[in-house]
């Protein structure tokens, strides 16, 4: 058997053209012909022959899955398998979910930063606990909430009395006990959970901004961001549980 267009695409998307050990660029220039050359090597975990590499790990059904490929750099390849008592089976599966995950982190991050720097975008996660809420409001200075896809003028009128709450609770989080925050997060997830039977879900995240105030010099501060949405207005705006939104040009945080 040989590995498929298909398999490739997604060994080499997921392992983000790079080295799964080294971290090299796996296409390269040769600046002379100003060409593109190939230096990965789509490397087999567990070899399809008994006396190959970790080839007595276990029998595969088939070989040339994704779950059985690492994607290297040639002098890797040959390192993992000249030294296959050192790169063992659970040693090659550990480093290539943890390098799968580094170029997924890594490319969010980019995202997002991106996004952020170019458009004045931000990317909210839905809001479905209470430790993402606690995350959200936990040494706050300023809050951002918005309502403002939400036509329904009754519904409209308890998401803003949700907000209010929310920011009485974050005013005197400092001075609550553990098991009391607990509860208060605890007991506006249940009303969220309200909400997004409604049809309003909740998105957010918190802000590192940067702001100037009277004399004093520039410092961070963060925000609280946190988006009361109405899919049926954008739906094109969510996806994976995420929101895209535009920050206003002239945003203002409130305390």
């Amino acid at each position: 058997m040989s590995i498929k267009v298909k398999t490739r695409k997604i060994l080499w998307s997921k392992s983000g053209n790079r080295c799964a050990i080294c971290k090299k660029h796996l296409v390269q220039k040769f600046d002379i012909t100003d060409a593109n050359f190939i230096v990965g090597e789509e490397c087999h975990i567990i070899s399809s022959k008994e006396n190959g590499p970790r080839g007595k790990v276990t029998k595969l059904s088939d070989y040339d899955d994704n779950s059985n490929l690492i994607l290297l750099c040639a002098n890797d390849h040959k390192l993992i398998d000249d030294f296959p008592e050192t790169f063992t089976y659970e040693i090659l599966v550990n480093l290539k979910k943890n390098h799968e995950k580094w170029i997924e982190n890594a490319i969010e991050k980019d995202l997002q930063e991106y996004l952020r720097s170019t458009n004045n975008l931000e990317i909210l996660d839905e809001i479905k606990n209470h430790v993402q809420l606690d995350i959200i409001i936990k040494n706050t200075h300023f809050h951002f909430f918005d309502s403002s896809s939400i036509t329904d003028t009754n519904l409209s009128i308890e998401v803003s009395e949700f907000f209010d709450n929310l920011r009485d609770l974050s005013d005197i989080y400092s001075d609550i006990e553990i098991a009391d925050k607990t509860k208060y997060l605890i007991d506006h997830i249940k009303q969220i959970n309200k909400f997004n039977e409604s049809g309003i879900r909740f998105f957010g995240k918190d802000l590192i901004r940067e702001y100037k105030f009277l004399n004093n010099p520039k410092e961070n501060y963060k925000v609280a961001m946190i988006v009361a949405f109405n899919p049926e207005i954008k739906p094109e705006s969510i996806k994976n549980e995420k929101l895209t939104v535009k920050i206003p040009d002239d945003f203002v945080p409130t305390f």
